[in-house]
């Protein structure tokens, strides 16, 4: 192994221990990879990077097997040396996708429970008036029954 074959296979190391750790399986970053290949793709869409992601974790890990399994030079570059530490770095930050689709899912959840505590927020807050414009409502009522019997004790004067 050459110098960036070395440098890339420990960055690999580092993030496939983590994809161990944090999917609880022994398949490190192929289990990431079918853990993505399981997301419906209305998930997937939440994620800008989704389909650079999933063809750069499918990458390294060919480039990974190309290096454990071949006698020849890799296709390694500093470029996939720096994706494997860029992405081991935004698992730890929570900025991969999974993360982000957690993320962006809370979001819409809490904008969704908002809505109903502003909701109640509002009728609690308006209570009063609301209130008082039912017995508006009430004393109107009142009044125009009160002047449809005047008028039928006129009406019924007149008539009779």
């Amino acid at each position: 192994m050459n110098n960036t074959e070395n440098r890339f296979f420990e960055q690999y190391k580092k993030l496939d221990n983590l994809c161990k750790d944090l999917l609880n399986n022994n398949q490190g970053v192929s289990a990431y990879i079918k853990e993505m290949e399981k997301i419906p793709i209305f998930e997937r869409q939440l994620v800008k990077s989704w389909d650079s992601d999933y063809k750069m974790l499918k990458h390294i890990r060919w480039i990974r097997n190309n290096i454990a399994h071949s006698d020849y030079s890799s296709e390694c570059e500093e470029k996939d040396i720096a994706y494997t530490r860029n992405f081991y770095q935004r698992i730890m930050k929570q900025e991969d996708p999974f993360s982000v689709i957690r993320k962006k899912k809370a979001i819409q959840s809490t904008k969704h429970n908002d809505t109903v505590n502003i909701g109640e927020f509002w009728k609690n807050e308006n209570y009063k008036k609301k209130k008082n414009y039912i017995e508006y409502i009430e004393n109107k009522k009142i009044i125009l029954l009160i002047l449809i019997i005047i008028f039928l004790a006129i009406v019924a004067r007149f008539c009779f």
